[in-house]
């Protein structure tokens, strides 16, 4: 799980005031979600290569350095721990860097983050929450939400009408197609983003947690005995071609920093489609149907703010006073 990745993801809004509450949201939200998963990884147990190590935004020149102002502020005023770090301390925080210290300026660290495989975890969960009586069914198509009088009364499917009492709209990007026809614009979109997991063949050159290359803009993510190489923002509606020039980005990026730590040759290469927001911050919260809610829009941090947003979700539903500032959440910010 990681933080917002300072410069250029907050710096998304027009005025000064904007940019003050817009990117305060995500922070408060990714705290709380991150305080969420340790109650529920305490409670549970659940194995997922979780590393809490920190993380570190990597700075190759004194500009992007000088460029972190404005994130410490909101850091600072948020109460969220951090150090800046010159080459050394970057070093003794993540010592397979120390071949290439000559390349590095400095960084932002953030002491207090996590990561892990949320492959492996969300799989586990599942499985415990159907030990539970939770129903999954998988393999089918959503074809649309039939409503009376301002409330859904069901879904429609490849495989069946489902019922219910309350419904929750998470899918990502294609959440806009799901509630468009209810007439609900909701402005999400696909932003293109790919990776590349990497087996890893010598410890002494490999990350220890997440490392943000602030160049390149890719995030380097150590994953038990692999490493995971993400990043790049691509507008490209939902096409999901893998170019060969993205793939050399991002093993670019690892080889300059970690060079040999990885076998390449093994590289497992994906992409996925970010469901983004204009203003960077998640869609959580009721809509203007009775029973409806929705929880989508998280671009890069959906599991970083994923135990946050349904903890968050379930109190709404509940009516339940929520343990965080709802302000701004919900799909009535956009008017």
């Amino acid at each position: 799980m990681t933080l917002p990745p300072g410069p250029g993801w907050r710096r998304c809004c027009a005025t000064a005031p904007q940019h003050d509450t817009r990117s305060t949201r995500p922070a408060w939200l990714a705290e709380y979600s991150r305080d969420c998963l340790i109650e529920l990884r305490s409670e549970t147990a659940i194995p997922y290569d979780e590393q809490t190590k920190g993380t570190l935004q990597l700075f190759r020149n004194e500009d992007q350095l000088e460029s972190i102002t404005k994130d410490i502020e909101v850091l600072a005023r948020d109460g969220v721990p951090f150090e800046v770090l010159d080459a050394t301390q970057c070093v003794t925080a993540e010592p397979g860097l120390g071949p290439v210290k000559h390349k590095i300026v400095g960084g932002l660290r953030l002491p207090n983050d996590e990561t892990g495989d949320c492959f492996k975890f969300t799989n586990e969960l599942a499985r415990r929450a159907e030990l539970l009586g939770t129903r999954f069914t998988y393999g089918i198509d959503v074809k649309r939400l039939s409503i009376e009088t301002r409330r859904i009364t069901a879904v429609e499917t490849s495989k069946g009408t489902f019922d219910g009492d309350v419904f929750v709209a998470a899918f990502g990007s294609f959440t806009p197609i799901l509630l468009k026809p209810l007439g609900l614009k909701v402005p999400i979109y696909p932003v293109k983003g790919y990776s590349i997991t990497i087996p890893i063949v010598d410890e002494s050159r490999a990350p220890i947690s997440t490392i943000m290359d602030e160049t390149f803009k890719i995030a380097i993510t150590r994953l038990g005995d692999r490493i995971r190489v993400g990043g790049m923002a691509e507008i490209s509606c939902f096409n999901r071609d893998l170019p060969i020039s993205r793939k050399a980005t991002l093993v670019h990026s690892v080889e300059d920093l970690f060079g040999g730590a990885g076998d390449q040759s093994k590289a497992q290469f994906w992409c996925g489609l970010r469901p983004m927001t204009p203003d960077g911050t998640p869609i959580i919260g009721k809509t203007v149907l009775d029973n409806l809610y929705v929880n989508s829009g998280h671009g890069t941090l959906g599991w970083t703010m994923a135990c946050g947003s349904g903890r968050l979700l379930t109190d709404l539903i509940n009516k339940t006073r929520p343990q965080i500032s709802t302000e701004g959440l919900d799909l009535s910010r956009y008017g």
